[in-house]
């Protein structure tokens, strides 16, 4: 009975704008095919559709896109690939639960096969079978839902520290292993003019990275077994006043308002020494010819890449962990399931991992050390990283309540209210625990 209401309470969670959005595309919909005379089951029987992100490269999407037009030429069907802004993708995918309409093939993070178990089809068949023919996987929890693979592990966007080695030597210092090297060198650097640009916001950067900090004081948001909230602890208050000093020290209230572009913004444009970002930063200042303010030196010669930040606890991070899954309602699963099958064969995988630039990292072990990442000295991490990079709901297994923790920014928000002293860090982290209780209570 718990089983069931907790799936019923699923199926409510959206927003009232996403319901509102669903309600006239539904409808602007209909009107279409009634001015075209079309019955609607003819309109929707042969069109493969796939819902992705936009994705900060663009020619990774370019290549998806190649590969899905072709898979639908060698099936005699019409493709449609529509890409949306990463922090919409929450609300769009829940108003099309909802309505049990949409796409057939949807990107969706790696907590929503729990959350939306019921409305993903099992995949288990074709995870194997992808598996085998990619040499296995790297991370057996990625994809799983309510006890199934309910979608396919498609790869993950590690968060390195991209940082202005220029800067760095300017003021005698080595490189930063640890977060108490980064506050040291941010809190130098910011009487310079170049602070550390890291996101208290919301933002999926700011999740990920405030996850990486409070694992590497030895905090943890719930224990192994992914139930119990584990939050409150002294570890974890140390992580909320070492944030509250880094910021202080190293960051200017910018932050508290970034979106997932700013930091990068911040680097290239010559102000921030550091981000913990992926390498699209540095990929876009390359493109661009981006040049250090004053000079005519380009400033990706001076970026670099290196491990994210050492704490008390070791070496820790989140990150992008993405997957993709196909829905129930599709009245298309066979043909969405054999592109599945076409999109993960080696040779496609390879052009869209080149096409990504490495920013796409597969969870396949045939890719993991692609030649792409000895292709450039400023990628050395990138076969590496995946060894400090956990899923979000560490050290248990995601679950439905991970992904709406993550969706409520409760780590951000209380995280903030630490840093701007508006909390002491024991205060902010009893109201973590309250507000990630009352989700654990609803989704466990």
């Amino acid at each position: 009975m718990r089983e069931r209401e907790s799936r019923n309470r699923t199926q409510r969670v959206m927003t009232r704008r996403a319901f509102l959005g669903t309600t006239a595309l539904t409808g602007a919909g209909l009107a279409g095919m009634l001015l075209s005379r079309t019955p609607p089951l003819l309109a929707q029987e042969r069109q493969l559709t796939l819902l992705t992100w936009s994705h900060f490269v663009p020619s990774s999407d370019d290549e998806l896109k190649r590969q899905l037009e072709e898979f639908g030429k060698m099936e005699g069907i019409k493709v449609r690939m529509d890409r949306i802004a990463h922090l919409q993708l929450p609300s769009v995918i829940a108003s099309e639960v909802q309505g049990q309409k949409g796409h057939d093939i949807s990107f969706v993070y790696i907590s929503q096969p729990h959350l939306y178990a019921d409305h993903l089809v099992p995949l288990d068949d074709l995870y194997e079978k992808i598996g085998e023919r990619g040499g296995g996987w790297t991370d057996p929890i990625v994809g799983k839902g309510g006890g199934r693979y309910r979608a396919i592990p498609w790869y993950f966007i590690s968060f390195p520290i991209a940082i202005r080695t220029d800067l760095v030597a300017e003021i005698g210092e080595n490189l930063p292993d640890t977060w108490e090297d980064v506050r040291r060198i941010g809190a130098k650097l910011k009487k310079k003019g170049h602070p550390v640009g890291i996101q208290i916001a919301h933002s999926f950067d700011s999740n990920a990275i405030l996850r990486g900090i409070i694992w590497s004081w030895g905090g943890k948001l719930v224990e192994e077994d992914s139930k119990t909230v584990a939050i409150n602890s002294k570890e974890t208050v140390e992580a909320y006043k070492f944030l509250k000093a880094l910021y202080q020290d190293a960051m200017e209230p910018e932050v508290l308002a970034w979106d997932d572009r700013n930091n990068n913004v911040c680097l290239n444009s010559g102000k921030c020494v550091m981000i913990l970002n992926p390498i699209s930063a540095y990929n876009s200042a390359r493109k661009d010819n981006l040049l250090i303010p004053g000079t005519n030196r380009p400033i990706h010669q001076v970026i670099n890449h290196i491990m994210p930040p050492r704490g008390p606890a070791g070496r820790h991070i989140s990150a992008s962990y993405n997957v993709i899954a196909i829905w129930k309602w599709s009245p298309i699963v066979d043909v969405a399931k054999r592109f599945l099958d076409y999109h993960f064969q080696p040779e496609q995988q390879e052009r869209f991992l080149v096409a990504s630039e490495g920013y796409n990292q597969p969870f396949l072990r045939k890719f993991s050390l692609h030649p792409i990442y000895a292709s450039n000295p400023k990628y050395y991490f990138a076969p590496y990283i995946a060894w400090y990079t956990h899923a979000p709901g560490w050290p248990g297994t995601p679950t439905p309540a991970t992904q709406i923790v993550w969706d409520q920014y409760i780590i951000p928000d209380t995280m903030g209210e630490c840093a701007t002293g508006k909390l002491s860090a024991e205060d902010a982290v009893k109201k973590a625990e309250r507000q990630i209780k009352r989700v654990y209570r609803k989704y466990t």
